[in-house]
């Protein structure tokens, strides 16, 4: 079960799966990260606080990022003898908000786990955010998380000094809905440009058929974080609406290691089953009902979620498909690269990605190294796919 407490977000259950989410990345990432790195720098762009009931922050981003860092830091120190240093670097540009957090920080911060409460707007205090991330040690590490009230906040320009680091990951909350909603405005068009950095998407956006221009716009974004950040790899998560059959936003994760592809999917993937809770209660509540959780394999899933799984899964199949068809190598094609195009997707899991490859047998083979495997593959090993026979690929 997450620690965030759902009692505390009554009217923002979204938040809630939002928070999951990276309630449960951040562990696994600091670990990781912590293992090789001699700082690690979690900055929250938006802070806030916005709509929090716990006196503690506990139901905020950067009081969950702080709590979870912080146990992290101990958790290395006690069980790998590692003394790492941490920082957290959390901008607000609203002056009542920017009281509460700057109070927030004062208390938190320790002369290993600093945490830096900086006022104004995110994109104007990017070169500073950058001089503190130098200053937190030798080799930092950092960790960017964009959670902005309106898609003119990030302009992609801004983002680019700050994101164009191979020691960098980024988690972007995409506000999809209202991004294909205000697409045929045209004094909003300057924003849209700026958001994506790249001319030509807002007319392929606007061209595009209304049923596709919100996943479309996911894609362009990631497109921008690859091309314009240099990020290897993009993926990305759905968060719905808590009682309608809607799309309330994307988040959009971007990193340079298949590694943090992996620990993020772990991540979206539990959130998933959170979020399908969460759902769930909130049909019964509005229906007048009792609470009802399911132990095992959780309520039934949404008529619009299901055919969100199904569209991303045959999406990412025939991008693996695609893949497969055109290797011509002896030595295959690695492992990890099909794994990080498959998980480019939401709801897309890595189970999934091995039941397609084993369904291929024997027009293919998954191998160790030189020597066949039937273990369960991971991106992280030495693991490739040979295609026998491309033609068969079905």
């Amino acid at each position: 079960m997450p620690k965030v407490d759902f009692s505390n977000y009554k009217g923002r259950e979204q938040a809630y799966v939002k928070h999951c989410l990276l309630e449960g990345y951040l562990p696994d990432w600091a670990y990781k990260v912590g293992s090789t790195w001699d700082s690690l720098v979690y900055v929250d762009a938006f802070a806030g606080p916005w709509q929090t009931t716990h006196p503690n922050y506990a139901d905020s981003s950067f009081g969950i990022a702080v709590d979870a860092l912080r146990r992290c830091q101990v958790g290395l120190q006690q069980s790998r003898g590692r003394n790492l240093h941490m920082e957290c670097i959390l901008v607000e540009q609203d002056e009542n908000a920017f009281a509460h957090l700057e109070r927030f920080a004062n208390a938190e911060s320790l002369s290993n786990f600093k945490v830096h409460a900086l006022p104004g707007n995110f994109a104007k205090q990017t070169s500073k955010i950058n001089q503190l991330i130098k200053d937190s040690g030798r080799n930092p590490f950092r960790f960017v998380f964009l959670d902005p009230k309106g898609w003119a906040d990030i302009p992609m320009d801004k983002l680019q000094p700050l994101l164009r680091h191979r020691s960098s990951e980024v988690l972007i909350n995409l506000m999809t809905k209202h991004l294909n909603r205000f697409l045929g405005q045209p004094d909003r068009e300057s924003s849209y440009r700026q958001l994506f950095g790249r001319p030509g998407v807002v007319e392929i956006l606007r061209n595009a058929p209304p049923a596709e221009r919100v996943e479309r716009a996911v894609r362009e974004y990631s497109a921008s974080l690859k091309l314009l950040c240099n990020f290897k790899y993009v993926s990305s998560a759905v968060i719905m609406e808590p009682d309608e059959e809607a799309v309330r936003y994307y988040l959009v994760y971007a990193t340079n290691h298949p590694r943090g592809v992996e620990v993020f999917k772990a991540a979206e993937n539990k959130a998933a089953r959170i979020q399908d809770d969460v759902r769930h209660e909130s049909r019964i509540k509005k229906a007048g009902g009792q609470l009802e959780f399911f132990a095992n394999n959780g309520p039934p899933k949404s008529r619009l979620i299901l055919e969100l799984l199904n569209r991303y899964q045959e999406m990412a199949r025939n991008n693996v498909l695609r893949i497969l068809r055109r290797s011509h190598a002896a030595t295959g094609v690695d492992y990890a690269d099909l794994f990080c195009e498959a998980m480019t997707f939401p709801l897309v899991t890595p189970d999934d990605l091995v039941r397609w490859l084993r369904a291929l047998e024997p027009n293919i083979e998954i191998r160790q190294g030189a020597v066949l495997s039937k273990k369960k593959p991971k991106p992280a090993e030495d693991y490739c796919v040979v295609v026998l026979n491309p033609k068969l690929l079905e």
